[in-house]
């Protein structure tokens, strides 16, 4: 899986080291603050971006948020610092872009992308599961 910010493409994925150190990082739980975006994403159905990135920014604040993308993206790659997703976040800024580039939407929008993603994964994977599970010759 992948995500976009600030004109870089960072690969990502949700492991139990990202959950440990998400953790230790905030004292917030990786797996429920996804699923605290998935909600916030499903109460906003039908609302502008606008409203919904600032739902988004009211569940997970910038500091945290960095911190997120940081441990995500640090599972693809180890060398990669902190510093580099919060300034990243820091300079896309906090309104979305309505032209213009998806490398560029702020760290609220990327979130909700992930757990998109993230959803989707799962949703593949369990399907996969339960036929192997339940195939029958």
């Amino acid at each position: 899986m992948q995500f976009k910010l600030c004109y870089k493409d960072y690969d990502f994925k949700l492991t139990w080291a990202a959950k440990r150190e998400f953790k230790r990082e905030t004292g917030r739980g990786l797996w429920s603050t996804l699923q605290g975006v998935f909600a916030v994403a499903n109460k906003n159905k039908g609302a502008s971006t606008w409203d919904l990135l600032c739902a988004i920014g009211e569940h997970i604040d910038d500091v945290d948020g960095a911190t997120l993308l940081w441990v995500l993206a640090k599972q693809c790659n180890s060398t990669l610092q902190i510093s580099e997703i919060a300034d990243a976040c820091d300079r896309v800024g906090w309104r979305p872009v309505d032209e213009g580039s998806e490398h560029a939407q702020p760290y609220t929008y990327v979130l909700y992308d992930i757990v998109l993603q993230i959803d989707k994964m799962y949703q593949e994977e369990a399907i996969k599961a339960k036929k192997d599970l339940c195939h029958q010759e």
